[in-house]
Protein backbone atom coordinates (compact mmCIF):
# COMPACT_ATOMS: atom_id res chain seq x y z
CA UNK A 1 0.00 0.00 0.00
CA UNK A 2 1.17 3.44 -0.62
CA UNK A 3 2.40 5.93 2.07
CA UNK A 4 0.08 8.94 2.99
CA UNK A 5 2.54 11.60 3.08
CA UNK A 6 0.66 14.73 5.02
CA UNK A 7 1.52 17.07 2.29
CA UNK A 8 3.36 16.97 -1.04
CA UNK A 9 4.53 19.70 -2.77
CA UNK A 10 4.72 20.01 -6.59
CA UNK A 11 7.96 21.96 -7.43
CA UNK A 12 11.11 22.33 -5.90
CA UNK A 13 11.25 26.31 -7.16
CA UNK A 14 12.10 29.19 -4.33
CA UNK A 15 8.36 28.49 -3.45
CA UNK A 16 8.20 24.67 -2.81
CA UNK A 17 11.33 24.84 -0.59
CA UNK A 18 10.29 27.55 1.66
CA UNK A 19 6.95 25.46 1.99
CA UNK A 20 9.01 22.51 2.81
CA UNK A 21 11.55 24.51 5.41
CA UNK A 22 8.18 26.10 7.07
CA UNK A 23 6.48 22.84 7.22
CA UNK A 24 9.46 21.00 9.14
CA UNK A 25 10.04 24.11 11.26
CA UNK A 26 9.18 26.00 14.70
CA UNK A 27 6.14 25.28 16.69
CA UNK A 28 3.75 22.22 15.02
CA UNK A 29 6.36 21.12 12.51
CA UNK A 30 5.73 18.55 10.49
CA UNK A 31 7.99 15.12 10.84
CA UNK A 32 10.06 15.67 7.63
CA UNK A 33 9.02 12.03 6.72
CA UNK A 34 5.69 13.75 6.58
CA UNK A 35 6.85 16.03 3.89
CA UNK A 36 7.83 15.32 -0.05
CA UNK A 37 8.71 17.55 -2.94
CA UNK A 38 8.11 16.00 -6.30
CA UNK A 39 10.79 17.97 -8.97
CA UNK A 40 10.20 17.26 -12.45
CA UNK A 41 13.81 18.79 -12.78
CA UNK A 42 16.73 16.64 -12.39
CA UNK A 43 17.66 18.76 -9.26
CA UNK A 44 15.56 20.76 -7.41
CA UNK A 45 15.93 24.82 -7.30
CA UNK A 46 17.59 25.85 -10.82
CA UNK A 47 15.96 29.48 -11.38
CA UNK A 48 16.87 29.96 -8.10
CA UNK A 49 20.33 29.13 -8.25
CA UNK A 50 20.04 31.95 -11.62
CA UNK A 51 17.82 34.94 -9.35
CA UNK A 52 20.50 38.09 -9.56
CA UNK A 53 22.44 37.14 -12.47
CA UNK A 54 23.79 34.28 -10.13
CA UNK A 55 24.28 36.50 -7.16
CA UNK A 56 20.97 36.09 -5.26
CA UNK A 57 18.67 39.15 -5.58
CA UNK A 58 16.45 36.99 -2.78
CA UNK A 59 13.85 40.21 -1.43
CA UNK A 60 13.94 44.16 -1.10
CA UNK A 61 13.81 46.65 0.99
CA UNK A 62 11.07 48.66 0.10
CA UNK A 63 8.88 45.93 -0.57
CA UNK A 64 5.20 47.35 -1.46
CA UNK A 65 1.79 46.85 -2.96
CA UNK A 66 2.48 49.70 -6.12
CA UNK A 67 5.34 47.13 -7.18
CA UNK A 68 3.33 44.17 -7.64
CA UNK A 69 0.53 43.30 -10.61
CA UNK A 70 -2.69 41.51 -9.93
CA UNK A 71 -5.55 41.93 -8.16
CA UNK A 72 -5.03 44.80 -5.13
CA UNK A 73 -6.79 42.87 -2.38
CA UNK A 74 -5.18 40.21 -3.05
CA UNK A 75 -2.11 41.95 -3.32
CA UNK A 76 -3.01 44.05 -0.34
CA UNK A 77 -2.85 40.88 1.86
CA UNK A 78 0.30 39.68 0.67
CA UNK A 79 1.88 42.67 2.15
CA UNK A 80 0.32 41.80 5.33
CA UNK A 81 1.41 38.51 5.47
CA UNK A 82 5.52 40.08 4.19
CA UNK A 83 5.24 42.06 7.12
CA UNK A 84 4.30 39.84 9.85
CA UNK A 85 7.20 37.29 8.18
CA UNK A 86 10.02 39.91 8.27
CA UNK A 87 11.77 37.59 6.15
CA UNK A 88 15.39 38.96 6.18
CA UNK A 89 15.33 37.54 10.23
CA UNK A 90 13.74 34.35 8.96
CA UNK A 91 16.28 33.94 6.12
CA UNK A 92 19.08 34.54 8.82
CA UNK A 93 17.11 31.82 11.23
CA UNK A 94 18.52 29.63 8.18
CA UNK A 95 21.91 30.68 8.59
CA UNK A 96 21.04 32.87 5.20
CA UNK A 97 23.33 36.08 6.27
CA UNK A 98 22.20 39.47 3.76
CA UNK A 99 23.12 42.66 2.95
CA UNK A 100 21.52 45.63 0.56
CA UNK A 101 22.55 47.52 -2.03
CA UNK A 102 22.35 51.17 -2.26
CA UNK A 103 19.20 50.41 -4.52
CA UNK A 104 17.48 48.17 -1.88
CA UNK A 105 17.98 44.87 -3.07
CA UNK A 106 18.78 41.83 -0.56
CA UNK A 107 21.61 39.93 -1.82
CA UNK A 108 23.48 36.77 0.70
CA UNK A 109 26.54 37.83 1.85
CA UNK A 110 28.24 35.54 -0.25
CA UNK A 111 27.04 36.89 -3.58
CA UNK A 112 26.10 33.39 -4.28
CA UNK A 113 22.70 32.13 -5.66
CA UNK A 114 23.78 28.74 -4.86
CA UNK A 115 24.64 29.21 -1.46
CA UNK A 116 21.04 29.61 -0.78
CA UNK A 117 20.11 26.66 -2.38
CA UNK A 118 22.83 24.35 -0.40
CA UNK A 119 21.73 25.74 2.79
CA UNK A 120 17.69 25.48 1.97
CA UNK A 121 18.28 21.93 0.85
CA UNK A 122 21.00 21.02 3.86
CA UNK A 123 18.00 22.23 5.97
CA UNK A 124 15.62 19.38 4.16
CA UNK A 125 17.96 16.87 4.46
CA UNK A 126 18.61 17.06 8.34
CA UNK A 127 15.08 17.27 8.80
CA UNK A 128 14.39 13.97 6.80
CA UNK A 129 11.96 15.88 3.81
CA UNK A 130 11.63 13.75 1.16
CA UNK A 131 13.00 15.06 -2.46
CA UNK A 132 11.85 13.38 -5.62
CA UNK A 133 13.83 14.87 -8.92
CA UNK A 134 13.15 13.98 -12.45
CA UNK A 135 9.62 13.30 -11.25
CA UNK A 136 7.02 15.32 -13.19
CA UNK A 137 3.34 15.32 -12.32
CA UNK A 138 0.85 14.73 -14.68
CA UNK A 139 -2.59 14.56 -13.09
CA UNK A 140 -3.96 15.33 -9.64
CA UNK A 141 -7.05 14.20 -8.27
CA UNK A 142 -9.05 13.73 -5.25
CA UNK A 143 -10.73 10.96 -3.99
CA UNK A 144 -11.61 9.87 -0.13
CA UNK A 145 -10.29 12.00 1.21
CA UNK A 146 -6.93 12.46 0.08
CA UNK A 147 -5.33 13.32 -3.23
CA UNK A 148 -3.80 10.90 -5.79
CA UNK A 149 -0.19 12.52 -7.71
CA UNK A 150 0.35 10.82 -10.22
CA UNK A 151 3.69 10.37 -12.47
CA UNK A 152 4.80 8.74 -15.38
CA UNK A 153 5.66 5.66 -13.43
CA UNK A 154 4.32 6.18 -9.61
CA UNK A 155 1.75 7.56 -7.92
CA UNK A 156 1.81 9.46 -4.54
CA UNK A 157 -0.90 9.99 -2.38
CA UNK A 158 -1.33 13.11 0.51
CA UNK A 159 -3.52 14.78 2.61
CA UNK A 160 -2.82 18.47 1.88
CA UNK A 161 -1.19 19.47 -2.07
CA UNK A 162 1.02 22.47 -2.23
CA UNK A 163 1.27 23.84 -5.97
CA UNK A 164 4.20 25.19 -6.20
CA UNK A 165 4.85 24.68 -10.37
CA UNK A 166 6.25 27.78 -11.49
CA UNK A 167 4.52 29.85 -14.37
CA UNK A 168 5.78 29.81 -18.65
CA UNK A 169 8.83 31.21 -18.54
CA UNK A 170 12.41 30.20 -18.84
CA UNK A 171 11.39 26.52 -20.50
CA UNK A 172 15.27 26.10 -19.63
CA UNK A 173 14.25 25.82 -15.96
CA UNK A 174 10.91 22.95 -16.42
CA UNK A 175 8.66 26.21 -16.15
CA UNK A 176 6.84 25.77 -19.45
CA UNK A 177 3.54 26.53 -18.48
CA UNK A 178 2.21 22.91 -18.78
CA UNK A 179 1.82 22.67 -15.01
CA UNK A 180 -1.15 25.06 -14.75
CA UNK A 181 -3.35 22.17 -16.12
CA UNK A 182 -3.01 20.72 -12.77
CA UNK A 183 -5.00 23.41 -11.63
CA UNK A 184 -7.11 23.89 -14.47
CA UNK A 185 -7.96 19.86 -14.22
CA UNK A 186 -9.13 20.66 -10.05
CA UNK A 187 -11.23 23.53 -11.12
CA UNK A 188 -9.31 26.50 -11.46
CA UNK A 189 -9.25 29.44 -14.45
CA UNK A 190 -6.07 31.21 -15.95
CA UNK A 191 -5.77 34.74 -17.30
CA UNK A 192 -3.73 35.07 -20.24
CA UNK A 193 0.20 34.79 -19.92
CA UNK A 194 2.36 37.16 -20.89
CA UNK A 195 6.47 37.40 -20.50
CA UNK A 196 8.02 39.80 -17.95
CA UNK A 197 10.68 41.14 -16.84
CA UNK A 198 12.17 40.78 -20.14
CA UNK A 199 14.05 42.97 -22.83
CA UNK A 200 11.61 45.01 -25.49
CA UNK A 201 11.24 45.32 -29.06
CA UNK A 202 11.05 49.05 -30.41
CA UNK A 203 10.92 50.82 -33.67
CA UNK A 204 14.60 50.81 -34.83
CA UNK A 205 14.99 53.93 -37.10
CA UNK A 206 16.53 55.81 -34.44
CA UNK A 207 18.71 53.64 -32.87
CA UNK A 208 20.61 52.05 -35.72
CA UNK A 209 24.24 51.73 -34.84
CA UNK A 210 23.75 52.14 -31.43
CA UNK A 211 23.92 48.03 -30.70
CA UNK A 212 25.42 47.54 -27.34
CA UNK A 213 25.82 50.96 -26.16
CA UNK A 214 24.84 51.56 -22.49
CA UNK A 215 23.96 54.81 -21.05
CA UNK A 216 22.21 55.74 -17.26
CA UNK A 217 19.01 57.06 -18.41
CA UNK A 218 15.80 57.61 -16.40
CA UNK A 219 12.64 56.10 -18.85
CA UNK A 220 9.42 56.35 -18.65
CA UNK A 221 6.74 54.00 -19.60
CA UNK A 222 3.59 55.83 -21.48
CA UNK A 223 0.56 53.78 -22.54
CA UNK A 224 -2.49 55.22 -24.04
CA UNK A 225 -0.65 58.47 -23.69
CA UNK A 226 -0.76 58.32 -19.70
CA UNK A 227 2.65 57.76 -17.86
CA UNK A 228 2.21 54.27 -15.90
CA UNK A 229 6.28 53.54 -14.70
CA UNK A 230 9.75 55.40 -14.29
CA UNK A 231 13.10 53.40 -13.64
CA UNK A 232 16.29 54.99 -13.48
CA UNK A 233 19.04 53.24 -14.14
CA UNK A 234 21.30 51.10 -17.39
CA UNK A 235 19.68 51.76 -21.03
CA UNK A 236 21.24 49.23 -23.08
CA UNK A 237 20.63 49.73 -26.95
CA UNK A 238 20.19 46.37 -28.68
CA UNK A 239 19.46 45.26 -32.12
CA UNK A 240 15.77 44.50 -31.53
CA UNK A 241 15.36 47.31 -28.94
CA UNK A 242 16.02 47.83 -25.60
CA UNK A 243 17.45 45.96 -22.36
CA UNK A 244 19.22 47.30 -19.05
CA UNK A 245 17.61 47.08 -15.59
CA UNK A 246 14.95 50.28 -16.56
CA UNK A 247 13.59 47.86 -19.35
CA UNK A 248 13.65 44.79 -16.70
CA UNK A 249 11.47 47.08 -14.69
CA UNK A 250 9.10 48.73 -17.10
CA UNK A 251 8.62 45.60 -19.37
CA UNK A 252 5.64 44.38 -16.76
CA UNK A 253 3.65 47.64 -17.75
CA UNK A 254 3.81 47.45 -21.24
CA UNK A 255 3.96 43.38 -21.85
CA UNK A 256 0.18 43.31 -22.05
CA UNK A 257 -0.21 46.48 -23.90
CA UNK A 258 -0.97 47.51 -27.01
CA UNK A 259 -0.02 51.27 -27.31
CA UNK A 260 2.55 51.74 -25.29
CA UNK A 261 6.26 54.29 -25.80
CA UNK A 262 9.47 54.73 -23.65
CA UNK A 263 9.97 58.27 -22.90
CA UNK A 264 14.14 57.97 -22.08
CA UNK A 265 15.22 61.38 -20.64
CA UNK A 266 19.41 60.67 -20.78
CA UNK A 267 21.31 63.08 -17.95
CA UNK A 268 19.04 62.24 -15.36
CA UNK A 269 20.74 63.84 -12.82
CA UNK A 270 20.06 67.60 -14.92
CA UNK A 271 17.02 68.69 -15.54
CA UNK A 272 16.14 70.27 -18.99
CA UNK A 273 16.66 74.17 -17.94
CA UNK A 274 20.22 72.74 -16.59
CA UNK A 275 21.15 71.27 -19.74
CA UNK A 276 19.91 73.93 -21.44
CA UNK A 277 22.50 76.70 -20.02
CA UNK A 278 25.06 73.88 -20.63
CA UNK A 279 24.57 73.73 -24.18
CA UNK A 280 23.81 77.50 -24.42
CA UNK A 281 27.75 77.81 -24.32
CA UNK A 282 28.27 75.41 -27.40
CA UNK A 283 25.61 77.57 -29.73
CA UNK A 284 28.82 80.24 -30.79
CA UNK A 285 31.63 77.83 -30.09
CA UNK A 286 32.90 77.19 -33.73
CA UNK A 287 35.08 74.23 -32.00
CA UNK A 288 31.78 72.15 -32.10
CA UNK A 289 30.21 71.16 -35.24
CA UNK A 290 26.66 70.26 -35.79
CA UNK A 291 26.66 66.64 -35.68
CA UNK A 292 29.05 66.85 -32.35
CA UNK A 293 27.00 69.81 -30.54
CA UNK A 294 26.75 66.86 -27.69
CA UNK A 295 30.49 65.29 -27.66
CA UNK A 296 31.46 65.24 -24.16
CA UNK A 297 28.07 65.24 -23.04
CA UNK A 298 26.76 62.00 -24.02
CA UNK A 299 28.52 58.81 -26.05
CA UNK A 300 29.24 60.22 -29.16
CA UNK A 301 26.67 57.95 -31.49
CA UNK A 302 24.22 58.00 -28.74
CA UNK A 303 24.45 62.20 -29.00
CA UNK A 304 24.30 61.85 -32.70
CA UNK A 305 20.75 59.76 -32.90
CA UNK A 306 19.50 62.16 -30.37
CA UNK A 307 20.36 65.11 -32.35
CA UNK A 308 18.31 63.69 -35.35
CA UNK A 309 15.26 63.84 -33.54
CA UNK A 310 15.81 67.58 -32.48
CA UNK A 311 13.40 69.77 -34.52
CA UNK A 312 16.65 72.37 -34.27
CA UNK A 313 19.82 72.35 -33.33
CA UNK A 314 20.02 75.00 -30.73
CA UNK A 315 19.99 75.04 -26.73
CA UNK A 316 16.20 74.76 -26.59
CA UNK A 317 15.53 72.06 -28.86
CA UNK A 318 19.00 69.61 -27.93
CA UNK A 319 17.95 70.00 -24.42
CA UNK A 320 14.29 69.14 -25.07
CA UNK A 321 15.67 66.49 -27.46
CA UNK A 322 18.00 64.77 -24.71
CA UNK A 323 14.74 64.72 -22.39
CA UNK A 324 12.27 63.47 -24.85
CA UNK A 325 14.21 60.37 -27.12
CA UNK A 326 10.88 58.33 -27.29
CA UNK A 327 10.71 54.77 -29.09
CA UNK A 328 7.54 53.18 -29.60
CA UNK A 329 7.18 49.52 -28.17
CA UNK A 330 7.05 46.76 -30.94
CA UNK A 331 7.00 43.74 -28.79
CA UNK A 332 9.47 41.82 -26.42
CA UNK A 333 11.77 39.46 -26.93
CA UNK A 334 9.64 36.33 -25.51
CA UNK A 335 9.03 33.59 -23.02
CA UNK A 336 12.32 32.27 -23.13
CA UNK A 337 14.28 35.22 -22.61
CA UNK A 338 11.50 36.66 -20.01
CA UNK A 339 12.59 36.33 -16.14
CA UNK A 340 8.62 35.95 -14.53
CA UNK A 341 5.41 34.97 -15.67
CA UNK A 342 2.50 37.96 -15.73
CA UNK A 343 -0.43 35.78 -15.31
CA UNK A 344 -1.14 32.66 -13.84
CA UNK A 345 -4.05 31.08 -11.87
CA UNK A 346 -7.10 33.17 -10.84
CA UNK A 347 -6.65 34.49 -7.52
CA UNK A 348 -10.64 35.03 -6.75
CA UNK A 349 -10.54 31.48 -5.94
CA UNK A 350 -7.91 31.43 -3.76
CA UNK A 351 -7.88 32.66 -0.40
CA UNK A 352 -5.59 35.58 0.13
CA UNK A 353 -4.38 35.15 3.73
CA UNK A 354 -3.82 31.27 3.66
CA UNK A 355 -3.24 30.79 -0.54
CA UNK A 356 -5.91 27.70 0.15
CA UNK A 357 -8.14 27.37 -2.90
CA UNK A 358 -11.60 27.92 -2.53
CA UNK A 359 -12.58 25.56 -4.34
CA UNK A 360 -10.32 22.14 -3.15
CA UNK A 361 -10.13 22.27 0.55
CA UNK A 362 -6.42 21.30 1.63
CA UNK A 363 -5.42 22.50 -1.75
CA UNK A 364 -2.73 25.37 -1.83
CA UNK A 365 -1.33 26.88 -4.92
CA UNK A 366 1.80 29.72 -4.06
CA UNK A 367 4.34 31.37 -6.00
CA UNK A 368 5.02 32.53 -9.69
CA UNK A 369 1.74 30.01 -10.48
CA UNK A 370 -0.79 32.82 -9.44
CA UNK A 371 -1.75 35.68 -11.22
CA UNK A 372 0.87 37.66 -9.20
CA UNK A 373 3.95 39.29 -10.62
CA UNK A 374 6.10 42.24 -9.41
CA UNK A 375 8.88 44.49 -10.48
CA UNK A 376 12.88 43.53 -11.17
CA UNK A 377 15.00 43.45 -7.77
CA UNK A 378 13.18 40.83 -5.63
CA UNK A 379 10.04 41.40 -5.83
CA UNK A 380 9.30 38.05 -7.33
CA UNK A 381 11.20 35.59 -5.06
CA UNK A 382 9.64 37.85 -2.05
CA UNK A 383 6.24 36.86 -2.92
CA UNK A 384 7.16 33.12 -3.81
CA UNK A 385 8.70 33.23 -0.56
CA UNK A 386 5.93 34.42 1.59
CA UNK A 387 3.28 32.34 -0.13
CA UNK A 388 5.24 29.57 0.69
CA UNK A 389 5.26 30.01 4.15
CA UNK A 390 1.67 30.88 4.70
CA UNK A 391 0.73 27.95 3.17
CA UNK A 392 2.59 25.52 5.20
CA UNK A 393 1.66 27.59 8.34
CA UNK A 394 -1.68 27.44 7.69
CA UNK A 395 -1.26 23.81 7.25
CA UNK A 396 0.31 23.26 10.31
CA UNK A 397 -2.17 24.54 12.41
CA UNK A 398 -4.86 22.61 10.88
CA UNK A 399 -2.62 19.32 11.47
Amino acid sequence: MNKIYQTAIIGGGAAGLMSAVELVSGDKALTGDNVVILERNDRVGKKLVATGNGQGNLTNDNIDARFYYGEKSFIDAFIENYRQTNLIEYLKNLGIFTFSSKDGKVYPLSRQASSVLDILRAYLNEKGVEEKTSCEVKNVTFDKGCYKIKTENQTFLAKTVILATGGAVAKQFGTDGSAYKLAQNLGHKKTEIFPSLVQLKTELDKIRGLKGLKEVARVTAIVNDKEVATATGDLLFTEFGVSGSTIFTLSASVVDKNDARLKVEFLPDLNQSQVENILLSREKNTVFSKENFLLGILNKRIGQAVLKTARNLNAKEVSHALKNFTLKVTGNLGANYAQVTKGGIKTDTIDKHTYESKLMKNLYIVGEALDVDGDCGGYNLTFAFVSGIFASKTIKERV
